[in-house]
């Protein structure tokens, strides 16, 4: 009778330990899809950029925070200024680094919430152009893992533009992100 609540215990701690092991092999995998992404737009390499995206049909959109589309409107005037809203393609991101000389999307604050089969990753960025910061916000991936490898479904992402407003400090917008919860 000890023997057979011994085998259980001792099956149910591996079991746990198993999945846990998953679970962080999971984290590991999509810590490089981000690494990945981030390396490929410094260095403009497009070949594998595509490849961490599925195939198909992959939504790309950003909308220009509330802020940032005032201060546009003020700026340039409310024809002038347009939608605060865009979507395109990855290809196109990747296509349109290539006007700068040099491009970095600099990411930290991330969290990913993952199931073995499907994950949502939160971040923050910065997009960087020629040595300068353009905007920043928020930015949303969600993945799949498909046929053993994860792969980018959507990217979506706010935009809040350095010419008007700077990027506060980390520990700022993770206090702010608590106060939010």
């Amino acid at each position: 009778m000890m023997s057979k609540k011994i085998f259980i215990i001792v099956l149910l701690i591996v079991v746990q330990y198993s999945n846990a092991q998953k679970k962080v092999d999971n984290q590991k995998e999509i810590n490089s899809i981000i690494n990945q992404y981030s390396e490929s737009v410094i260095k403009k390499d497009s070949i594998t950029f595509y490849t961490l995206f599925n195939d198909g049909n992959v939504t790309w959109c950003a909308a220009l925070m509330d802020k940032s589309q005032n201060k546009e409107i003020e700026t340039k005037g409310k024809e002038k200024a347009g939608s605060n809203y865009f979507s395109g393609s990855y290809k196109d991101f990747m296509r349109g680094l290539f006007r700068y000389e040099s491009t970095e999307d600099k990411f930290d604050n991330i969290h990913i919430i993952e199931d073995g089969t499907v994950a949502a990753v939160t971040m923050d960025y910065s997009f960087w152009a020629n040595n300068k910061m353009t905007n920043w916000g928020g930015k949303y991936l969600t993945l799949i893992k498909r046929d053993g490898k994860w792969k980018i479904t959507s990217v979506i992402y706010s935009l809040e533009l350095t010419s008007y407003f700077e990027q506060p400090s980390l520990s700022k917008r993770q206090k702010d992100k608590k106060l939010q919860l």
